[in-house]
């Protein structure tokens, strides 16, 4: 199958189609339809697959295969995932309230695996315990269990080898201004969750380390690694952070992990052209080479926290404490300021949406779209009006929308921009067959012959596409291309299952 297929490094490989009146596609049906190739241990971020989107007035359509990595402390809110969209500057500017789930007052993890979304919560009663619970749609959440070792709270949820993996924390409203935690049981905890909810012991990262003379404990004495954040999938291995251990932990399997460097208080993990990016407290990134190898990456400007970041049209972001500003990465161990969330604090998580990055705040839990001209104010998530600190912290995409956990109302709101089909389940390794439709009033999404998604229904009048950007094979409004690519074609016309299955089938 690689005969004749065109390879693309997730660097700078690209092909690029100049403007034609022919690739305008206005409000006309249309489809593409595409093999492509991703390996299973590399594949981590596959990228875009093909778009023709101007991002200055947000009109265009996009389509790819998405992971979204550098989420707060979730880290990872999905993995592969096929995202198709179209846009022309259309947006839903209030938020929906897909209610509040168990007492949750704090929403640190949202992650879409296998046709589900699912959210990590905080609960703060002496008697509360994180939990997991699963969407079941409206305001409507399902609980999937409580933290087995009773901890306050389920910290990052993530999938692994196609099953769900959840850690446990310990953690400290104080730092949101919500006095002292009532439930101050240790966690630091990872588990595997399946299908019916039952818990399965996977180990507890940095238990066995000293603890350092000036190591902070965030408020507790602690005795052992308390909190567990940031799974991560890379290059088929398991990794997390510990709040209060140096260093990144690479799971072993069975209850093993082991400790690979830095020797840093790490908070988060993302991936970039297929390496390995850690944000310490403090401010630092730092690249991983493999084994206990580390490269320092810079210090944004005055920055002491990065919670965030993301890869945008082939270019890593990261957003910053106390400035709320955003950098890009130069390379070396430069960064650039290209914006700043008004008078916020903190940028919270950031999240490639629909062709665009979108990011949450602190202390007014706003949600911020990057523009040229730098972060657009698009709407509040959370107006608590008893809280000092109000932060939007979690983003996941499902169903085509945009979901948010905040703090302190522990509510999930969602939102749209544009329209999308997604394809909320990883998509498997090898050879699959991609067919996009857009319809005069739908998106419709097939993997290897089969529907796999459909947005919500539109006005045909409301998506007018007609752009004079190049048309992008292999890059464009997100990761570059990794991997092979075949038979890549567009239709003036709608394909629909049978023209999918058939085309499948072709191999």
């Amino acid at each position: 199958m690689l005969r004749g297929a065109a390879l693309f490094n997730g660097i700078d490989s690209r092909i690029e189609v100049a403007d034609h009146p022919r690739l305008r596609l206005g409000a006309r049906v249309f489809s593409v339809a595409v093999w492509i190739y991703a390996d299973a241990v590399t594949g981590d971020v596959v990228g875009d697959i093909i778009s023709n989107f101007n991002p200055e007035i947000r009109r265009g359509f996009s389509l790819g295969v998405v992971t979204n990595i550098g989420m707060t402390t979730t880290t990872q809110s999905y993995y592969r995932n096929v995202h198709f969209g179209i846009d022309n500057g259309n947006i839903d500017s209030a938020w929906t309230d897909c209610g509040r789930p168990g007492n949750a007052v704090h929403i640190p993890a949202l992650a879409t695996i296998n046709d589900h979304l699912y959210a990590g919560t905080f609960e703060p009663e002496a008697d509360g315990t994180g939990h997991l619970y699963r969407y079941d749609g409206k305001e409507r959440w399902i609980d999937c269990g409580a933290a087995p070792d009773r901890s306050n709270a389920v910290g990052s949820v993530t999938q692994f080898n196609g099953e769900i993996y959840c850690c446990t924390g310990r953690y400290n409203p104080n730092g949101s201004q919500l006095g002292d935690a009532q439930n101050t049981r240790p966690g630091g905890r990872v588990y595997k969750v399946d299908e019916k909810s039952n818990w399965m012991y996977c180990g507890h990262p940095g238990a066995d380390d000293a603890i350092p003379e000036d190591q902070p404990t965030n408020g507790y004495e602690t005795g052992k690694a308390d909190d567990a954040t940031s799974l991560t999938v890379y290059h088929g291995d398991l990794f997390a952070t510990s709040h209060h251990r140096r260093g990144a932990f690479r799971y072993d399997g069975e209850e093993g992990w082991q400790n690979i460097g830095p020797d840093n208080r790490l908070i988060s993990f993302v991936i970039h052209e297929d390496r390995l990016y850690t944000l310490v407290n403090g401010g630092p990134i730092y690249r991983y080479n493999g084994d206990n190898d580390w490269t320092y990456c810079g210090t944004p400007e005055r920055a002491t926290q990065i919670y965030s970041a993301v890869t945008y049209a082939g270019d890593l972001y990261v957003g910053t404490w106390p400035d709320g500003a955003l950098f890009r990465y130069g390379g070396g161990e430069q960064w650039e300021r290209v914006g700043k969330a008004g008078y916020e604090q903190e940028i919270m998580g950031m999240v490639l949406y629909n062709a665009k990055v979108y990011c949450g705040s602190l202390p007014m839990a706003n949600a911020w779209r990057l523009d040229r001209d730098g972060l657009t104010f698009i709407a509040n998530a959370d107006n608590t009006p008893t809280a000092y600190l109000r932060r939007l912290w979690s983003l996941a995409v499902y169903r085509g929308r945009l979901f948010g956990g905040t703090l302190p109302s522990g509510h999930i709101m969602s939102l749209s921009a544009g329209e999308m089909a997604t394809c909320d389940r990883a998509l498997a390794p090898g050879w699959r067959h991609i067919v996009a439709t857009r319809r005069a009033d739908v998106l419709e999404l097939h993997v290897d012959g089969n529907m796999v998604a459909r947005s919500r229904a539109f006005q045909r009048a409301d998506y007018d596409l007609t752009t004079d950007s190049p048309l992008s094979i292999g890059y464009g409004v997100g990761h570059a291309f990794r991997g092979a690519m075949r038979d890549l074609r567009i239709y003036n016309t709608a394909l629909g299952e049978a023209g999918a299955r058939q085309f499948a089938q072709a191999k």
